[in-house]
């Protein structure tokens, strides 16, 4: 999602079923598109893309592949009061009931060559973390360490950063745990109100927006060495 001349932010989600009728949005999302959420979900996305877009975007949704790679599209949306606003999303085709759902990562454009701005310096660092955890685990022995709440933070912080999806299956993976303790570990992060509630047939994993604020906030301080 980082690339030399551009930068995105991440602000939110959303959930269609298999014919792009939204089930799910987050808060800032609607904002941004200028409309409450009840007003979008049971919307189709298509009816808010701008219609000289549309035919890109149904081509790429139509080439997804269930539970496979995620396309990243960049539109424009028709917003509530008619402005036209320019807009990444990330989206993956998961499979489910009726046909499955569609996830998209939703994110703002910033055109900038500035490789320090937040959100890359963001991701960077936690990157830095990960990488750090795991030559630490290697070099003294995971068995030392059971940082499971904040590693399972930062691989979603990542993941979404990065326009992927999180899953129990995948961060199982990574930390070599069972997806039922992961589970577990998500309904204590859930309870928190920094994960939101995994919805039934969708191994998605999403952060609140009250999280991820919580993650970029630890990810953004500067330990105060003392000066000789």
């Amino acid at each position: 999602m980082f690339g030399l001349e551009e930068r995105s932010m991440v602000i939110g989600h959303s959930i269609s079923n298999a014919d792009g009728v939204i089930q799910v949005i987050d808060a800032p999302v609607a904002t941004m598109l200028q409309r409450d959420r009840d007003q979008l979900v049971g919307m189709s996305y298509m009816s808010i893309t701008h219609p000289d877009d549309l035919a890109v975007n149904l081509t790429k949704v139509a080439a997804l592949r269930s539970n496979g790679q995620s396309a990243k599209i960049r539109k424009r949306y028709i917003g509530g009061t008619g402005n036209v606003i320019l807009m990444e999303v990330q989206v993956s085709r998961l499979a489910g009931c009726d046909g499955g759902y569609l996830v998209g990562t939703l994110s703002t454009i910033d055109d900038t060559d500035d490789l320090e701005m937040a959100p890359y310096r963001m991701w960077r660092r936690a990157r830095e973390f990960l990488d750090v955890m795991r030559a630490r685990d290697s070099i003294l022995g995971a068995d030392l360490f059971a940082d499971h709440a904040w590693t399972i933070l930062l691989l979603t912080y990542v993941a979404e950063a990065e326009g992927r999806i999180a899953s129990t299956a995948t961060i199982a993976e990574h930390l070599a745990l069972s997806p039922t303790t992961i589970a577990r570990w998500l309904r204590v992060l859930q309870s928190k109100a920094l994960f939101e509630p995994v919805l039934p047939d969708i191994d998605a994993l999403q952060l609140t927006q009250s999280g991820m604020k919580k993650v970029e906030q630890l990810l953004d301080q500067r330990l105060a060495l003392p000066v000789a």
